[in-house]
C-alpha cells in the first residue's frame, strides 16, 4: 500500500533532493560552457563575443535542456527564466517570430508544464512518460504543417524588418507543438526538437549571426538524442 500511496502522489513543486543536487551540477556545467565560449570568442573572434543578454540566455536554456532530459521538474521554472532572456535577445537581432515564440507561447505554458510534471496524472499525481497513438502523430504533423504556413504569412505581411519569415516560422510551429507534447511527457516530443527544431534552428542562427546560440543548439541537439533514449526507456516502463 505503501508502494502505491507514494507512485501516486503528486511531485514537490521545487523538486526533490536528487533533483536539486543535479540542477545543480548542471548549473556549474552550463556556466563553465557559456564561459568557455564567451573567453574563445573575446580572444580569438571579437567580433561574434555574445551581448550579456545572449550570454545568460544561453546558459540558463542550456541548463534547463540538461536538467529536461533527466525529466528534472525545476527545468521549468529555470526554463522561464531563459525564455524571457531569449526573447529579449531574438528581438534586438530582428527575429520576430523567435521573440513571439518565447514571449507570447513559452513562457506562459512553461507554468502550465510545471503544473502537468506535478499533478498532471491520475488523481492529480505526478505526470507518466507515455507515448501518442498513430492518428494522434499525424495530427500533430499536420497541425504543426498549418501553423507554419499561417504564421509565416503573418509575419511576411506585417513586419518589413522579419527575416526568413518562413523558415522562422516553421521552427516556431515545431517548437509550439514539441512543448505541449513535453508538457504532457509525450516521448515524441523529442523527435520534434530533434529535426524540425534544433537542426533547422542551428543553420539559421549561423546565417542571421546568432552564433552563440547555434553553438547551443548543437549541444541542444545532443542532449535531443539522449533525452530520446531516456524518454523511451522510460515510456516502456511507465514511469515519471
Amino acid at each position: 500500500m505503501a508502494i502505491a500511496t507514494e507512485a501516486a502522489a503528486a511531485a514537490p513543486w521545487f523538486g526533490r533532493p536528487w533533483e536539486h543536487r543535479h540542477a545543480a551540477i548542471a548549473a556549474l556545467g552550463s556556466l563553465a560552457a557559456g564561459a568557455v565560449y564567451w573567453l574563445a570568442t573575446r580572444r580569438f573572434a571579437p567580433g561574434i563575443a555574445p551581448s550579456w543578454v545572449e550570454f545568460t540566455g544561453t546558459v540558463t536554456s542550456l541548463w534547463s535542456v540538461w536538467i529536461t532530459q533527466r525529466r528534472n521538474v525545476l527545468a521549468l521554472p529555470v526554463g522561464i527564466l531563459s525564455v524571457v532572456l531569449m526573447g529579449w535577445f531574438f528581438q534586438d537581432i530582428g527575429l520576430i517570430g523567435q521573440t513571439w515564440l518565447h514571449w507570447g507561447y513559452y513562457l506562459p505554458v512553461q507554468f502550465w508544464a510545471w503544473a502537468q510534471w506535478t499533478r498532471g496524472g491520475e488523481n492529480h499525481s505526478e505526470l507518466r512518460v507515455t507515448r501518442l497513438t498513430h492518428p494522434d502523430r499525424l495530427l500533430v504533423v499536420a497541425v504543426g504543417a498549418l501553423f507554419a504556413v499561417a504564421f509565416g504569412s503573418l509575419l511576411d505581411a506585417g513586419w518589413d524588418q522579419a527575416l526568413y519569415t518562413y523558415w522562422d516560422a516553421s521552427i516556431v510551429a515545431a517548437s509550439v507543438v514539441a512543448m505541449v507534447l513535453l508538457s504532457r511527457k509525450k516521448v515524441e516530443s523529442w523527435w520534434l526538437w530533434i529535426l524540425p527544431v534544433n537542426v533547422s534552428a542551428i543553420v539559421l542562427y549561423l546565417v542571421t549571426g546568432a552564433y552563440m546560440f547555434a553553438a547551443l543548439y548543437v549541444l541542444f541537439l545532443v542532449m535531443a538524442l539522449v533525452g530520446l533514449r531516456r524518454w523511451v526507456a522510460a515510456a516502456e516502463v511507465g514511469t515519471t
